[in-house]
């Protein structure tokens, strides 16, 4: 008995029947006595249309009015939802995410929520009602403007709800059935992980893994929200995310995450000072450039090489930055190799088990797979490959550190 927080993302509300589906899993929640809040997200395709149509009229449409047009995708969802759920004799009220109390940054298209005021969310469950709240958005509480929270932003929603309301758990629906070793698309022996903890989930969905945005995962660890990961179309247990993964403590491995798209970057003959580092990656960051794995390697006593791998997609803006800095900086040249991937395993299970990475860098060696960057923490091994052979290192990966394998099931 308690508050119950659930998040139904695009596909699962994608058409009037899978809105009445939703509606249906709502339903049977309230009948087990809990209150419930529940976020939703634009239906099906629809952020991708409004995209679109601001697309046609401008090659850089002002960061407000997309704010302004992409909000209104959920507000669809959310009156549609509440309608279903009327027509089946439930109380229920539909919210935007100003009038949920949900106050963010004034950051236009990638705004952080810095306050929910649930006063009036309580109020309407105290009086019966299912709340509905549009995920993905929120108000600026100084200027009363709309903002938006990027991408995964109705994830973020739903947990942040969860730990403002003190909500028992947070149930995120998907069309997957759960948290999978790897990608099933691509692995086919891929297997539903039955309970993963807090810091694996995070460094997984950092890493790739597209189930759960990295800044929901963020906000459950620290607000302790315990989520679950579940089908909106399968009636089955999905994946207990917490603080500690009581299931497969025996295993080294607990996922791999893998994602393309990658250029490695090298700044050669830089000056080898004490503040190199610093200058360099501190005029990237105040250009909100994100850097990920990072490499010195010292050429002699006065220069040293840096390379760093980025998202090809900010290739050009990266460039740019440091060839106008190039002089400050006092490199010589600009190296760039495109066409890579970073594959990664994860596991806490790491930390107590030596010769993990070795293992790893084995297993692509007998493939013939060329490592060309590594990155590591205590429950994470990172290597960047060639884009080409992202599909046969994940495979073998899944294989050499037997993910296939059943392990015996959770009891809830």
């Amino acid at each position: 008995m308690g508050i119950i927080v659930q998040k139904f993302g695009g596909t699962s509300v994608g058409s009037i029947e899978r809105i009445r589906s939703a509606a249906q899993r709502v339903i049977k929640e309230t009948e087990q006595g809990n209150q419930v809040v529940v976020v939703v997200s634009a239906m099906g395709k629809t952020t991708d249309a409004l995209v679109s149509l601001a697309a046609q009229l401008s090659d850089n449409p002002s960061k407000r009015e997309m704010d302004m047009l992409l909000s209104t995708g959920e507000q669809v969802t959310i009156a549609l939802l509440s309608m279903a759920l009327q027509a089946e004799g439930k109380q229920a009220v539909s919210l935007t995410g100003w009038q949920a109390g949900i106050e963010t940054e004034e950051f236009p298209s990638n705004a952080r929520i810095v306050n929910i005021k649930t006063e009036r969310i309580i109020g309407l469950l105290d009086k019966g009602n299912i709340v509905i709240v549009a995920g993905f958005q929120g108000m600026v509480k100084e200027s009363g403007e709309i903002t938006t929270l990027g991408r995964g932003g109705s994830d973020t929603t739903a947990v942040a709800l969860a730990a403002a309301l003190g909500a028992a758990r947070c149930d995120i629906y998907t069309d997957v059935t759960g948290v999978f070793t790897t990608d099933p698309r691509v692995v086919s022996s891929a297997r539903k992980i039955p309970s993963i903890s807090y810091d694996e989930m995070l460094e997984m969905a950092n890493l790739g893994a597209g189930v759960l945005h990295p800044r929901a995962v963020e906000f459950a660890k620290n607000y302790q929200v315990k989520l679950e990961v579940r089908s909106s179309q399968e009636e089955e247990r999905g994946t207990l995310v917490e603080e500690e993964a009581t299931m497969e403590q025996n295993l080294m491995v607990r996922g791999l995450a893998f994602e393309g798209n990658i250029t490695k970057i090298t700044v050669s003959n830089l000056p080898n000072g004490i503040e190199t580092l610093s200058s360099l990656f501190s005029t990237l960051a105040d250009n909100g450039i994100n850097v990920d794995i990072i490499i010195q390697n010292v050429v002699n006593e006065s220069t040293t090489n840096i390379s760093f791998s980025i998202d090809s997609s900010v290739l050009a803006e990266t460039q740019e930055v440091l060839a106008a800095c190039q002089e400050e900086l006092g490199f010589e040249s600009i190296i760039t190799e495109g066409g890579l991937a970073k594959v990664s395993i994860v596991g806490s299970g790491m930390i107590s088990n030596p010769g993990v990475a070795a293992k790893m860098f084995k297993g692509l060696s007998q493939k013939g797979i060329m490592i060309k960057m590594v990155s590591t923490s205590e429950i994470k091994v990172s290597t960047v490959v060639s884009q080409a052979d992202m599909v046969n290192a994940v495979e073998t990966l899944h294989d050499v550190f037997e993910l296939d394998v059943r392990q015996p099931a959770h009891q809830l």
